[in-house]
């Protein structure tokens, strides 16, 4: 619909043109022509910022749903604990109220389960009410089962004496954990100043009373204790003396004391984390609200920060007995933050559908007004390309000519150049040759001198000469044997036997024979080796080269050598592994240059062109050569040859 209007619009926009061509009004103001481009881009904007404002107000609305989702749950959890723990207390009254005679052992073992599965209970007890006329008969009758039992109260001081007179005293009798509340037997609760309030409104209104923030001693300083009594009556509702007694007569009280923060940290540990602080008010006599105590979230990088500045809040009550607290959840800092990244990206993503409808409807106004001017330029453009193709066609025929010419000389020029390196290279293979036969001319005859001069003096040489000589005939070998190793080096690439099949089981079998490795060596061939088309004689140089190589730096006088082979597509992986003392990884490349060896020289016969004569074959054939190997864990070197003859220039295993 809108592309229809838009297309009527520039059909106008053009008739009209043409009316005022004719009545020879001139063309009308171009910023007419761009008043839709306007009007889209208005609208847009528009639209997008009311989408950017919804959008965000939708995530904060996810998020605070989400927020006081968590803190109800947290919320019920806590509510759930506090009556479980308390339903301690009713228990014990429970206990109490149907038995005629609790003993101290029974005592015990009803509330032992209860301690050993919640830290929350610092202690649960039971307090008789004893009658100053009754007292005399109650010592009389527990110390038969508890000798040292006395009943007590705090001084002025906060110290621990002999109770004083009192009408009706309330000993605790029984208590548990008894070691940590030790103190706490035969202390008269009725005697306590913040205690004394709490039985009476208990007694009287005869269900259970809960007192926070408060302890038995008044000195204490934990105060983070819940004190919970409820009261038990005996279930006779007459006496001799009035039989229409309206209230039920006092047995005692059933008391319980428990640790507030462990009762919130217990019920919050069994849920995840949520990333929220909960703080826990209770109403004061003066309408006034006093914090019992904030649970941090787990989440808080920092224990110890302060409170959150976030203005998000979920309030509750919670029941405690007949008391009714508050509850205020906050988030703890860089929670539940409003993640507006994708309201953000949807705002964008309009300005920029803005801007290219925009620029659209500006192309196509744009483009309607230069279709005219266009189709005059075409014309003359359309001459000014046949001239100029005539023009093209010329030069390029004349180009042709050149490049033919370029050819022909450059062919000259490559064959003039390949005769002369061919020349080069003959002329460093026949000097090779012709050093090498100049160079072992005299070592041979330093050798003879040598060898002539330790028979004539043999008996006026020292131990010191002799090794000297010794050390002079081992410098001749080793040269001589690096100029062998030279020729070899040069010899690669330049002469080849025939490329035939070559079995390689065969090859490596031979090779083992010809190197005849000590008695203390064993040398395995693993799985099936193949037959591929090779030069034989380098092939069999590689292997020597590398088994030699292995057996010579090995470093013990017993080892292993495994051989094997895998088939990687149109090239053969082969590999040789030994158990020796391996090569350190920053040595692995060094091996393979000329010359190099990890060795001292002065210690092992050793020229140092073995690796590199093996790198020089396998790289000549197409292949590449690889090691691994760590200090202690042997060495293992992989090369790669071509499955097939000849090797196709480019193959790279």
């Amino acid at each position: 619909m809108g592309s229809g209007l838009l297309e009527r619009y520039l059909s106008w926009l053009a008739d009209l043109q043409i009316l005022d061509n004719r009545r020879g009004q001139g063309t009308r103001p171009t910023w007419l022509a761009y008043l839709p481009v306007v009007v889209v881009a208005a609208l847009g904007v528009t639209i997008t910022v009311a989408s950017l404002i919804q959008s965000l107000r939708w995530e904060k609305g996810q998020v605070e749903i989400t927020f006081r989702e968590a803190s109800q749950d947290r919320i019920l959890a806590v509510q759930r604990e506090l009556t479980y723990s308390f339903g301690r207390v009713q228990d014990i009254a429970s206990l109490f109220g149907t038995s005629a005679t609790v003993g101290r052992r029974e005592f015990r073992k009803f509330v032992g389960p209860a301690l050993k599965s919640h830290s929350s209970i610092k202690a649960l007890a039971w307090a008789p009410v004893v009658p100053i006329d009754d007292t005399t008969e109650f010592l009389k009758d527990v110390r038969r089962s508890f000798p040292p039992f006395q009943i007590r109260e705090f001084g002025p001081a906060g110290e621990l004496g002999e109770e004083t007179a009192h009408p009706v005293s309330y000993p605790v009798l029984y208590v548990q954990p008894y070691k940590e509340n030790k103190a706490m037997l035969g202390l008269n609760i009725g005697a306590e100043p913040m205690i004394a309030p709490l039985l009476s409104k208990a007694e009287f209104t005869q269900s259970m009373q809960v007192s926070p923030g408060a302890s038995i001693n008044e000195k204490s300083s934990e105060k983070e204790e819940i004190l919970a009594v409820l009261p038990v009556f005996f279930e006779d509702q007459t006496n001799e003396d009035n039989a229409s007694l309206s209230s039920p007569r006092l047995k005692g009280f059933a008391i319980g004391i428990f640790y507030f923060r462990e009762i919130v940290e217990q019920a919050l540990g069994s849920l995840r984390p949520g990333g929220i602080d909960i703080h826990f008010y209770l109403p004061d006599a003066n309408g006034e609200r006093q914090r019992l105590y904030t649970h941090q979230s787990r989440l808080r990088k920092h224990r110890e920060s302060q409170d959150s500045t976030s203005a998000m809040t979920f309030k509750a009550q919670i029941f405690v007995g007949d008391q009714s607290w508050e509850v205020v959840c906050n988030p703890s800092p860089g929670q539940y933050a409003t993640e507006a990244r994708n309201s953000w990206i949807m705002f964008a993503g309009g300005l920029a559908f803005t801007t290219l409808l925009s620029v659209y409807v500006a192309t196509l106004i744009g483009r309607a007004r230069q279709v005219r001017r266009e189709v005059d330029l075409r014309t003359s453009q359309l001459w000014e390309t046949v001239q100029a193709l005539n023009r093209e066609v010329t030069e390029r025929k004349s180009a042709e000519r050149e490049l033919q010419t370029l050819n022909e000389t450059l062919e000259d020029h490559i064959a003039s150049r390949t005769a002369e390196a061919d020349r080069r290279a003959q002329y460093l293979e026949q000097f090779a040759y012709v050093t090498s036969h100049d160079l072992k001319a005299p070592l041979r005859a330093v050798s003879n001198l040598a060898g002539w001069i330790e028979e004539d003096l043999s008996d006026k040489l020292d131990d010191s000469s002799r090794e000297q000589l010794m050390l002079l005939r081992d410098r001749v070998s080793r040269m001589h044997n690096l100029i062998e190793g030279l020729l070899e080096y040069s010899r690669v690439g330049k002469t080849s036997d025939p490329v035939n099949p070559v079995d390689t089981r065969e090859l490596i079998i031979e090779t083992i024979d010809s190197l005849s490795p000590p008695k203390g060596f064993k040398i395995k061939i693993q799985g099936e080796m193949p037959t591929l088309y090779a030069d034989r004689l380098q092939l069999g140089q590689v292997f020597a080269n590398l088994i030699s190589n292995s057996l010579k730096h090995h470093g013990g006088e017993k080892g292993k050598i495994r051989i094997g082979c895998e088939n990687r597509r149109n090239f053969y992986e082969f590999f040789l592994c030994d158990n020796g003392q391996g090569i350190a990884p920053e040595y692995h490349d060094k091996v393979f240059m000329m010359f190099q060896t990890l060795a001292s020289r002065d210690t092992e016969n050793n020229t140092g062109i073995g690796l590199a004569l093996v790198k020089k074959i396998v790289e000549e054939h197409g292949g590449k050569v690889r090691l691994e190997s760590a200090l202690g864990e042997g060495v293992c070197v992989y090369f790669t040859w071509p499955n097939k003859a000849p090797a196709k220039s480019g193959d790279q295993p």
